[in-house]
């Protein structure tokens, strides 16, 4: 038995199957839909939940489109990290623990030379005194001291020895939580640069799909016109380029929070500067 031909809404003639085929299509992009706008909803209360508001807060959300993408790195790899080296709060927490105990060991150096200390006062004075029988009376006068003290610790049972060796062993291993560190920063901006890169070319490269869909779309929609394509091939085509839309929304988002990521890891949203990316 054959198929029976049907004529669409247009007035283009398809089989039957094709018919339902395009109509099943349509239902599971549909279903497709709605699976999306639910977890839009979840993440959006996630988002509310996370800064302390109500899950069912309204957000005003900028488009997609309306940001501005980054074409290339401006900067080396080489560069981030010596931004990230200068400008990371956790490192420069380090650095400041190892100067204070560097000032730390030279305190107690100083605990081997003698002190010398001046003292000295001076002003009006007023005295009374009587001795037994006789009357008393005041005397008052200017009265000037000064004195010198020299003070020299020449043994304390080696009290100063160990508080050396234990200012130069917090500097040893402070030196090593900052080498720890530094290693550790270094690897975080690696890793973020070459995710960048890779979002930035998948983001070129999603976009290159949607231009060639988009015309492989319009160029299936105007060949069925014509009635040298069938109604499958406008709805494959039309498959092809919600799946090409989609891909590249989500190379945008990805390059967008990848270019975030390395911001954060050099530093820059932490010292709140405006990192901006090459042309």
């Amino acid at each position: 038995m054959g198929t029976c031909p049907v004529r669409n809404r247009g007035g283009k003639i398809a089989t039957k199957p094709d018919e339902l085929e395009a109509t099943a299509a349509r239902a599971q992009a549909d279903f497709d839909l709605q699976a999306a706008v639910g977890a839009v909803d979840i993440a959006r209360g996630d988002l509310a939940t996370v800064i302390g508001l109500s899950p069912g807060t309204a957000f005003k959300v900028q488009g997609i489109d309306e940001l501005k993408l980054p074409s290339s790195i401006a900067d080396s790899v080489d560069q981030e990290m010596d931004r990230a080296f200068s400008q990371r709060p956790d490192l420069l927490r380090q650095l400041a623990r190892l100067r204070a105990a560097g000032a730390s060991i030279q305190q107690k150096k100083s605990a081997y030379f003698p002190t010398l200390s001046f003292t000295g006062d001076g002003g009006l004075a007023r005295a009374y005194g009587q001795q037994d029988l006789l009357p008393g009376h005041y005397a008052q006068g200017e009265v000037w001291t000064a004195g010198l003290e020299l003070k020299w610790t020449l043994f304390d049972g080696a009290r100063r020895e160990y508080r050396i060796a234990q200012a130069k062993a917090d500097k040893k291993a402070a030196q090593a939580e900052i080498d720890a560190l530094r290693d550790q920063i270094a690897n975080e901006v690696w890793a973020a640069y070459s995710n960048m890169q890779t979002a930035l070319r998948q983001q070129q490269a999603a976009a290159a799909l949607l231009t060639a869909s988009q015309q492989s779309y319009e160029a299936a929609h105007q060949a069925y016109g014509y009635g040298v394509r069938n109604l499958l091939d406008v709805v494959s085509a039309q498959k092809a380029l919600a799946q090409a839309r989609s891909e590249d929304i989500s190379a945008r988002a990805q390059l967008l929070l990848q270019v975030t990521s390395l911001a954060f890891r050099t530093g820059d949203l932490i010292q709140t500067q405006h990192w901006t990316p090459g042309p």
